[in-house]
């Protein structure tokens, strides 16, 4: 029984820790944060000479 209770102990501490992580740094856990949509949207602001190319060679 106290292996039970210490390793639902342990998932619970482990899943806090997991979810605090990804809510404090999302582009560390592999989540497109605010920082990183506001750079694609710059990049994409930036080309658009590029995106009319892109779209004109597409089949």
């Amino acid at each position: 029984m106290s292996i039970v209770l210490s390793m639902a102990i342990f998932f619970v501490v482990v899943t806090m820790v997991f979810v605090t992580i990804t809510l404090l740094f999302p582009e560390s856990m592999g989540i497109t944060g605010k920082r990183a949509k506001k750079i694609i949207e710059q990049q994409q602001e930036q080309d658009p000479e590029k995106k009319k190319h892109d779209d004109e060679t597409k089949p």
